[in-house]
């Protein structure tokens, strides 16, 4: 098993491959990061922004994750894919041909649509425009992509309990940090009774349970 090193921020989409690792049981290591006025430095002051861009991630984003003290990856549908790798047994990243390219389609919307777009103009308008009296505009637009995004999922999820085959891949886990994002800006969730339903299945397992407690996430359904 390699050595594994994920850096993470609290309540950040390095919650998934928090969550995966926590279930998998595969120990790793944790750089916990904080965002500072300049982006994501080390919470305990041992690296600085300007180090964690030069050093581990390009854009200073998380999450990053380093193998064997080596290599750097990057990006959440390479990350997901290596640690899945790590447990085949569990086929987190699908079973058949077809089901590994439909979790890869499902990593590549989520983190490209929905995160980078919907939810990256929704917190980040900077990132779209410079011109700050458009910033309210752009957030609001952010959400409206959200809540179609939320649509979206919710219609895939129609008939199915597992968004890929019929057993939970690293898409659900994907799913979960969304939802809460997406309480967050307000959604009105009780619209996607689908959706909700892949969480309060995911928020039984005691990995999610472990992961949102230490991240300091509000479970969405409180533990019976």
């Amino acid at each position: 098993m390699p050595q594994l090193t994920l850096y993470r921020a609290n309540g950040a989409c390095s919650f998934v491959p928090h969550a995966i690792l926590e279930e998998l049981g595969i120990d790793f290591t944790t750089v916990l990061l904080k965002r500072g006025p300049d982006g994501f430095d080390a919470a305990d002051g041992s690296l600085t922004n300007a180090e964690y861009r030069n050093t581990i991630h390009h854009m200073g984003y998380v999450p990053a994750l380093r193998v064997n003290n080596e290599d750097i990856i990057t990006e959440m549908p390479a990350i997901l894919t290596l640690i899945s790798s790590l447990a085949p047994e569990r086929g987190l990243s699908g079973d058949s041909l077809v089901q590994r390219a439909k979790v890869l389609e499902w990593l590549a919307w989520l983190s490209g649509s929905l995160h980078g777009m919907g939810f990256g103009m929704r917190f980040r308008p900077a990132r779209f425009t410079n011109d700050e009296n458009l910033h309210e505009t752009v957030r609001e637009r952010g959400k409206s992509l959200v809540d179609a995004g939320f649509s979206r999922i919710d219609k895939l999820l129609d008939g199915k309990v597992f968004p890929v085959g019929e057993k939970e891949t690293v898409v659900d886990y994907n799913l979960v940090i969304f939802w809460y994002w997406g309480r967050e800006i307000g959604l009105s969730l009780d619209k996607f009774p689908r959706y909700a339903g892949l969480i309060k299945r995911m928020e039984a397992k005691e990995s999610i349970k472990r992961v949102a407690a230490i991240e300091e996430k509000k479970l969405y359904f409180p533990p019976q």
